[in-house]
């Protein structure tokens, strides 16, 4: 037998012995797959649990909910991203006002906590860099843009303006929140906006996405509270290397929280929990 022959002969008994590992389920031989982690999501503020992630599959809270219960570890992040501690949560009651089970940590967590995430990996890839809300290049650009929605805004009010690689392509997308309401709570003018938007850099050309959008065209009273939408964190919530934005929507008597995740040309909305009418 040649020497080329007697390799293959060893390359194939050494294929053979990695086969029998695998089917016996060998401990010391472990693939680790991540899309087969669940990873929970919880406020850290109201203990509402969102739901869950396992790989492209997003679940709901009712499916989340009995994987929470088994001491799965807790990541605390801060609104910037930072990381806080780890923690173990357990069952409380829910508010009837609210739509999802609650959970509270057992141990104490920081004011700052906003986000608890059940994954093996850091959530915060990247932090986001808050910029001055008064930038005349940002106010002009929004109000190029209300004006192609139809809207007249010469001195919008920017309430969040934050830059960060949402996607991990090394070019930074921009979120701008902005609010423009002129009535009572539960009262708009013709013209009243609430908006959370993305800029995006698309083939050298800025694009501008609306993650959530409240147009008034009319007068409404006593019919129309309008919420006001912040970004209170992004951060890598299924473990593919990009940022969900997670927002936080405040009107009338009631709150909502929503995760949304970037594919492409398109935002969509993946996880929310209301309290509140």
């Amino acid at each position: 037998m040649t020497a080329q022959g007697t390799i293959k002969i060893m390359a194939y008994r050494c294929l053979f012995v990695l086969i029998g590992l695998l089917g016996l389920g060998q401990t010391g031989f472990v693939v680790p797959v991540k899309s087969e982690t669940i990873v929970p999501i919880i406020d850290a503020a109201t203990g509402q649990l969102y739901g869950g992630v396992s790989g492209n599959n997003w679940l709901s809270a009712e499916d989340t909910e009995d994987f929470v219960k088994k001491k799965l570890i807790f990541h605390a992040y801060a609104r910037d991203g930072s990381f806080l501690q780890n923690t173990t949560m357990h069952s409380a009651q829910t508010s009837e006002g609210c739509s999802n089970p609650t959970f509270l940590p057992k141990e104490s967590l920081p004011q700052n906590a906003v986000t608890l995430v059940g994954a093996p990996w850091n959530a915060a890839l990247r932090k986001p860099r808050e910029l001055d809300t008064s930038s005349p290049i940002y106010r002009e650009a929004l109000t190029f843009w209300l004006r192609e929605q139809g809207v007249d805004d010469l001195q919008p009010n920017l309430s969040q303006l934050w830059r960060i690689d949402l996607e991990g392509d090394g070019r930074d997308e921009v979120l701008i929140a902005a609010v423009r309401h002129r009535g009572s709570e539960t009262s708009t003018q013709a013209g009243d906006y609430s908006l959370l938007l993305l800029r995006k850099l698309i083939d050298g050309v800025v694009v501008t996405f609306p993650v959530i959008l409240d147009f008034f065209s009319e007068i409404c009273i006593a019919e129309c509270a309008l919420e006001q939408h912040e970004i209170i964190s992004v951060l890598d919530l299924n473990g593919d290397g990009k940022l969900e934005i997670i927002t936080r929507s405040s009107g009338y008597e009631s709150i909502t929280q929503t995760v949304f995740s970037i594919e492409d040309f398109r935002i969509k909305k993946r996880l929310e929990w209301t309290c509140g009418s």
